[in-house]
């Protein structure tokens, strides 16, 4: 028996509706069918106060089933993964921020330009790891700006990053051509990947 099935007869048992079970644990009754007809899942909060109120072992309610289990492991993980995610995004900015700076003059970093230039890229690998993580595992791991910067709320979000690589590159280019035009060129590879790529489907 699954454990939307257990849910479903453990309230049978007690003579109670699924608008019971939802005034209980304080959310819609939509939300209790949902997890009865196994669509979603509760959190762990939720699932604790369900064992609880219908007096059964949160191994019962989740033993034979596999995707409730698989729910819970994903919840933390993703959990674990997004002060880290966070983290990179915000160390990546600082030293894009100290690169730019070094190149308008507002700082002289000299012999440290280039090793700031490497761990730029470095989190950039570590980023995009993450984010093949995330799409393999169905973790979820996505803030609101990345789902518009990855196209799936429309192509004229996704193209914002690559227009603002170009510009950028042009600026700079005025200045310092043998970095600025890189940057154009990277802008426009970016470009042509968003454009060309297949959309990927959502588990």
């Amino acid at each position: 028996m699954l454990f939307g099935e257990r849910l479903q007869q453990s309230r049978n048992n007690l003579n109670l509706t699924q608008q019971d079970i939802a005034n209980e644990m304080h959310v819609s009754r939509q939300t209790i069918s949902s997890w009865e007809r196994g669509n979603s899942y509760p959190d762990i909060n939720s699932l604790v106060n369900l064992s609880d109120y219908y007096q059964v072992s949160l191994d019962v309610l989740l033993k034979e089933d596999t995707g409730m289990k698989e729910y819970l492991e994903k919840k933390e993980v993703t959990k674990s993964l997004k002060p880290i995610f966070r983290s990179l995004i915000l160390a990546e900015l600082f030293l894009v921020s100290l690169l730019l700076c070094d190149l308008f003059n507002l700082i002289h970093m000299g012999i440290l330009f280039a090793p700031v230039l490497f761990a730029v890229l470095f989190i950039v690998l570590a980023l995009n790891d993450l984010n093949s993580l995330n799409q393999s595992q169905s973790l979820g791991l996505k803030y609101t700006w990345q789902k518009y910067l990855s196209g799936d709320n429309g192509l004229k979000y996704a193209l914002i990053l690559p227009t603002l690589f170009t510009i950028l590159g042009i600026i700079i280019s005025l200045k310092e051509k043998s970095v600025g035009i890189p940057i154009i060129i990277a802008g426009i590879v970016f470009f042509f990947i968003i454009i060309t790529r297949k959309p990927t489907r959502q588990k």
